[in-house]
């Protein structure tokens, strides 16, 4: 396995599970609770990562060598 298959790998996880806990959401209780509990603790680390990749702040925005 290349290191580029590996790095789409990576990219492509966060997604999915994301995704799974969304559909986990949408099913009748109990499986509602467990995606609305990870849900809640998952969409605070999303943000500062969107804000981290999109806007460069924060602790997950790319290193700038000068």
């Amino acid at each position: 396995m290349s290191s580029e298959s590996g790095s789409v790998l990576a990219r492509l996880l966060p997604v999915a599970g994301t995704a799974y806990l969304v559909w986990l959401a949408t099913q009748p209780p109990p499986a509602r609770w467990v995606g609305l509990g990870c849900l809640a603790i998952l969409v605070p680390f999303v943000g500062g990562w969107l804000l981290g990749n999109v806007a460069g702040i924060g602790p997950w925005a790319p290193d700038k060598a000068e």
